[in-house]
Formats: C-alpha cells, structure tokens, sequence
C-alpha cells in the first residue's frame, strides 16, 4: 500500500491540516473513500484508525484519505466540520489527478466521526456539489439532545458512556448552536448508509433512531447491528470485529 502525506492545508494561527492517502498498489481504482476518525471531537487519531484507513484501502479496493483535522476544545464546532469539509472538496477539485470519480467518493467514519461524516454530507448537500455515493457510519454519535433509553441506561460502560458523552458535547459546542443529525427534519437527500451500532453503546439507540428516519425519507439503509459489543469494539481483535470489518468491506466492493 502507498502512503502519501500532504501537509496540504494551511489555516488559521499558522496550523496545517495533515492528510495520508493509501493506494492500494495491485489494483486500479477510481473509487475513494475519505476517512474521519473518531475520539469525541477532542482526541486525535491513534495506530488502529491508521490501521483501518488503511485495511479499507487494500481490501475495499479504493484510494482513502485519512484526515487529520484539528480538535476540541481549542478547536470548537465549526471547525472540525470545516476540516473535514474542506479536504472533500480538495478530492473532488483534484480528482484528475487523483484519477478518481467523483461519483464514487465514500465518507466513513466511526464515533464522532460519523457525525462529521454526516455533516461532511449535510455541507455537500446545501452547497450544491457532488455528495457522497455512500456514507458509513459506525458506531457513531448523531444526537446532542442524549434523549435515547440507550442513553439513559448505560452510564458507566466501558470506553464510552452517556456522562462522557455529555462532556463531549459541551467540549464541542462550548454554547454553539447545532442541529445534530437525529434533528435533521428533511434526510431526502442522503446518500445510501450504512450504519452500525455496538449492543452496549450510550449511542446505540441513536443509530436505530436515524436509521428508522432514513428509511421514512426512501433512503435505502444497511443496519448492522452488532452484537457483545460495546463502543470502541474494533481496538479488540476478536472474530466480531474482524466479522463487523468484513461487512464494511463488502460494502466498498459494491461501490
């Protein structure tokens, strides 16, 4: 696999937006997936979403681009959308020489991840421009309102639970209007989703929920629910992540 960094972006107070492509290198593709990492808008990456960007790549056979966008709190909403937004255009104003479609360009992103990849969606929507054929979301945050049973019950999970959830949110926000996705009132317009909620998750209902409002919106949806799980599963390597890595392969291989 090729790996290309790219201190590609130079923003505001002199940061830099690091991105790492991975070309599989025994395969011709035109398909790419752009990969937004998760760690509650306030973490940067680590080895296993290096990891994953670039099993999807080898495997899904497709260009990824892993985004490092910059974090809460020092950096709060909207900036971490802008991020991500802006290295999604960057892929479709270099698709050329990125030998891609912009028709097949994939978001994916896991816990806060998925959000930013649904907002990634949302800005693509609203500005008009090419969206993503395929958004995949795992195990990921959609509902800053935290008004699910799920949310109610699991308090002190492991890795993740609704009261680090709350901190999250108002790392994120610091007061900032938001509409989360959950309160989207019109998802017309989204791309085909896969989603996939951990069993014992603060976020798992939240995941059912917006499925549930795709499908009401004729959007088609590929619910995966996985099961002995808790959020953060794919740090373990058991036979259900590797089972639950599969099913998010198979659907790259459809695109």
């Amino acid at each position: 696999c090729k790996i290309t960094e790219y201190d590609a972006f130079l923003v505001k107070d002199n940061d830099e937006i690091k991105i790492y492509i991975y070309e599989p290198l025994k395969v011709e593709t035109d398909k790419i997936l752009l990969y937004i990492h998760g760690g509650g808008f306030a973490f940067k990456g680590y080895g296993k979403h290096y990891y994953m960007c670039k099993r999807y790549a080898l495997e899904g056979n497709c260009k990824a681009v892993y985004v490092d966008y910059r974090v809460a709190p020092k950096h709060q909403y909207p900036i971490p959308v802008e991020d991500c937004y802006r290295v999604y255009k960057w892929i479709i104003e270099n698709a050329i020489d990125l030998k891609i479609d912009i028709n097949k360009i994939i978001v994916c992103g896991d816990s806060a991840g998925g959000c930013l990849s649904v907002d990634v969606t949302r800005c693509a929507i609203k500005d008009n421009i090419v969206k993503p054929c395929l958004q995949m979301l795992i195990y990921p945050v959609l509902d800053k309102r935290m008004i699910t049973k799920s949310m109610q019950e699991y308090t002190d999970t492991p890795m993740w639970n609704s009261k680090l959830n709350h901190k999250m949110w108002e790392y994120y926000l610091g007061g900032k209007e938001y509409i989360s996705p959950n309160e989207i009132e019109d998802l017309s317009n989204m791309p085909t989703t896969y989603i996939e909620p951990a069993e014992y998750d603060c976020l798992h209902d939240e995941a059912l929920e917006f499925a549930q409002k795709l499908k009401n919106a004729s959007i088609r949806v590929i619910l995966y629910e996985t099961k002995n799980t808790m959020h953060g599963f794919d740090i373990k390597n058991t036979h259900i992540t590797e089972d639950a890595i599969l099913n998010r392969i198979k659907m790259l291989n459809e695109i």
